[in-house]
């Protein structure tokens, strides 16, 4: 039993610094992001186009090492995502009493609710990508549309930070917060049209007045969805 137990140990020994070992990789990526993902999102933000072109062209390389200097696209949104949740909850933001059972089911659940964001802001890059392969008649695969997937992902994570956090303004007291809320979320809408405008008429070599057409009817789109989505919810 003792000769057992000693040829034991070692086995041991090497699940101990299997664990420590993707502890500190998980350490590392943890430190990591709160450098990278600031940066990123000012990337987004400033440079939007340029941001979106890093995207695709990360996408289309084979590297082992994709964004190695930056956030991928859907981890970014899903962490902006997730922030804006942490800060509803900190601010106690009110929920409806009077929700249907479903809708209990996500608000009473934060695993839940951010999923269901995350699916409701993902519709804005799937629409988009979607919109840019038929003009291109190109057909829909998963391979067609993961770059303009990825590159769509970036461009709605500023766009979901301002609006989320918009919205949780105006439900707090006092109108100021409101309006405040409100003007910030037009903005995000503004801005968002405005990219989306510039990166149809640099992929598709249209006119202004057609791509940013599109750009507002995207958004158009992909909101009739979003309400679809949450009235179904709202529902059942």
């Amino acid at each position: 039993m003792v000769h057992s137990a000693r040829l034991a140990l070692p086995e041991e020994f090497m699940d101990l610094m299997k664990l420590m070992r993707s502890l500190e990789e998980f350490v590392f990526e943890a430190i990591a992001l709160l450098f990278f993902y600031p940066r990123t999102l000012l990337r987004i933000i400033f440079k939007p186009l340029q941001a979106m072109e890093y995207a695709e062209q990360e996408e289309a390389s084979d590297k082992t090492d994709a964004y190695d200097d930056a956030v991928s696209p859907p981890l970014l949104l899903l962490i902006t995502l997730l922030l804006t949740s942490g800060v509803g909850v900190a601010l106690h933001v009110a929920q409806a009493s009077d929700a249907a059972p479903l809708a209990k089911e996500l608000l009473n659940s934060p695993q839940n609710l951010l999923l269901f964001r995350s699916l409701l802001f993902s519709l804005i890059p799937l629409t988009a990508a979607v919109l840019l392969l038929r003009k291109r008649r190109q057909a829909a695969s998963r391979t067609a549309l993961r770059q303009p997937f990825f590159a769509q992902c970036y461009l709605t994570s500023p766009f979901a930070l301002v609006v989320s956090l918009g919205l949780i303004a105006t439900q707090m007291p006092g109108r100021g917060l409101a309006m405040a809320g409100a003007i910030a979320c037009a903005m995000a809408f503004a801005w968002m049209v405005g990219v989306q405008a510039a990166w149809f008429r640099a992929k598709l070599g249209i006119g202004r007045l057609a791509a940013l057409g599109m750009g507002l009817g995207l958004l158009v789109r992909a909101c009739a969805w979003v309400l679809v989505a949450v009235a179904l919810v709202a529902i059942f």
